[in-house]
């Protein structure tokens, strides 16, 4: 039987940990050699830790042959207190916390590799990266608003110290306007909450639900619904809100835009896929299918043409994430089993490409190599990295047999299953135009000559985490079952909930 002790551990080895490791690696400091040694063995620890809770966790669950929701834990003992806390553990949350923990494993290492260690913020760079990590996962495991708004505001508030680590003019500017939105958003959300609960009287999901399912004028909750959509709307960067995303994930160091698009990206969509979905399913609550439809698409058709006209490589990567938004958001609108298949292998898939694509762009940074120009020719001199490149793009505009192609399969056929032909169109002609600019990249890269004559020395340890992605890019992609296999009890759960 699952305990609140197994959901709680893998989130306080996170957190706690994330205290341990500022004064291990103040510690380290002038070691050199030997302290980076220390600090790669001390992650190692911890993520062995947190590897064990979660597969505890995992195993507990499926063995147990649940009804959704199989734990809902409410600390106070009373649903329907404001202060409540409650916490959710069904196929949803144990599958996002999978990914969360492997992604993390594999863009912390790279960022062991990148991030120098004799530097005096290094330690609470790390830190950040485990205690973001930890209040990810406690989102996933989140069973009421209020848990769900205390871990997320968290993650994206501390979000910020991973894009300002670089300390350049233009990260400082980048941060501060990514605060001013995240402000915004919460204040948005802050109102929503308010009214929710005093339409409710209580913040638990599922007590909220059933309260809501039964109103007959739902007007103060269409309100809040659209104060809710828009703070979450910032967050995720979903087209008009996405202008902060560019600037963020440009001026961040690579290992920070790596680690921000595989997790808290993620993250932001799951926690629209959880309050649409399962509180607010539609027409069950609230008929909101059409308005997102349309979001979705002005955010794949804005995303990619803006990533059409541009020549910095990390942003144009920052704008396919954006696009990658909108086909997130095609596979929640349909509101099928189809699409909520796809659109949990596109959370996998995408943190697993947005990642690999960033911590490349790192490497070729690391070499000077920035615009479209610059990478003229890197494919012969560089060509692990180069490869690893083209794969990744690949992925992103849906090539088979990589993994990319079975997500966007899928999310493509399931707004056809739902009745948004249009949107799938719109998502297959944005997809064209996708391709048409990697494909651009990929031309510069093989088939332009190079601008120099300067030898490149190819980073062969900082490859070892990029092959770990490239290989399960491939994998995924010829063997998808192999994650379609953990969705399907979720589909089980989904349908209980919904009839």
């Amino acid at each position: 039987m699952i305990t609140i002790a197994d959901v709680l551990s893998p989130i306080t080895i996170f957190i706690f940990s994330s205290l341990l490791t500022i004064i291990l690696c103040k510690f380290t400091e002038k070691m050199k050699a030997k302290g980076r040694v220390l600090i790669a063995l001390w992650f190692l620890v911890i993520f062995s830790a947190a590897i064990c809770a979660v597969w505890n966790l995992a195993l507990k669950y499926h063995a147990s042959s649940p009804t959704c929701p199989l734990l809902s834990i409410t600390l106070s003992g009373n649903e329907f207190g404001i202060f409540s806390s409650a916490f959710l553990v069904d196929s949803v949350s144990v599958y996002l916390t999978i990914i969360f923990t492997f992604t993390a494993v594999i863009v912390t290492f790279y960022a062991l590799l990148c991030v120098n260690n004799s530097d005096g913020n290094a330690g609470r760079y790390y830190a950040m990266m485990l205690f973001l990590t930890g209040c990810v996962i406690g989102t996933a495991f989140a069973g009421d608003f209020l848990t769900l708004f205390i871990f997320w505001e968290i993650t994206a508030a501390c979000s910020s110290f991973l894009l300002i680590y670089g300390r350049t003019p233009e990260s400082i500017h980048a941060t501060l306007k990514y605060l001013v939105m995240i402000i915004v958003a919460s204040a948005f959300i802050i109102y929503a909450l308010s009214i929710i609960y005093a339409i409710s009287g209580t913040l638990n999901f599922w007590a909220v639900r059933q309260i809501l399912a039964t109103m007959q004028d739902k007007r103060l909750l269409e309100i809040a619904f659209l104060f809710m959509a828009a703070g979450y709307s910032i967050e995720a960067a979903i087209v008009p809100f996405h202008v902060w995303l560019p600037d963020a994930y440009t001026a961040a160091p690579a290992s920070s835009s790596a680690f921000l698009s595989a997790l808290v990206d993620q993250a932001s969509y799951y926690v629209l896929l959880r309050v649409l979905l399962y509180i607010l399913t539609p027409p069950t609550v609230l008929p909101w299918v059409l308005m997102f439809a349309i979001i979705s698409a002005l955010t794949m058709v804005i995303g990619n043409l803006l990533a059409l006209a541009e020549i910095n490589v990390k942003r144009l990567i920052s704008y396919v994430c954006i696009a990658d938004v909108g086909y997130n958001l095609v596979a929640i609108t349909s509101a099928t089993e189809l699409g909520i298949m796809g659109n949990l292998y596109f959370f996998l898939v995408g943190g697993i490409t947005t990642a690999l694509a960033f911590m490349l762009v790192g490497i070729f940074n690391s070499m000077g190599l920035e615009t479209l120009e610059d990478f003229s020719g890197v494919g012969t001199r560089m060509p692990l990295t180069s490869l690893a490149m083209l794969l990744a793009v690949l992925s992103f505009a849906g090539v088979p047999p990589l993994a990319g192609f079975i997500a966007k399969y899928m999310v493509f056929t399931s707004a056809l299953k739902g009745n948004l032909a249009w949107l799938a169109v719109i998502g297959v002609l944005t997809s064209v135009i996708q391709t048409a600019y990697l494909l651009r990249l990929i031309n510069y890269m093989y088939a332009k000559k190079p601008r120099n004559e300067i030898k490149i020395k190819e980073p062969k340890i900082k490859l070892i985490p990029v092959l770990i992605l490239t290989f399960a890019l491939i994998v995924l992609g010829l063997y998808p079952t192999m994650v379609l296999d953990l969705i399907s009890p979720i589909i089980n759960e989904l349908q209980l909930i919904i009839t």
